[in-house]
């Protein structure tokens, strides 16, 4: 199961216009967005948050965590 990348959570942390239009688009509380950010849930891999992502100018390889690229 694939999961965002660290550029997108600090991106919902740490930008509040963001994670409100996030929260939007999935018909959620904007402070579920943050929790779901902080556990970096599958639900922030959803098509219709990776489509905002990619709204806002991020590309898949920047959306998606790698662990060759990303180890832990």
């Amino acid at each position: 199961m694939q999961k965002v990348s660290e550029k997108i959570i600090k991106k919902i942390l740490s930008e509040n216009a963001f994670s409100i239009e996030l929260a939007k688009r999935l018909d959620i509380q904007q402070q579920s967005v943050l929790g779901l950010a902080k556990r970096n849930s599958n639900k922030l891999t959803l098509f219709i948050a990776v489509q905002f992502y990619k709204e806002k100018g991020f590309t898949e390889n920047e959306i998606f965590y790698d662990r060759q690229i990303n180890p832990i």
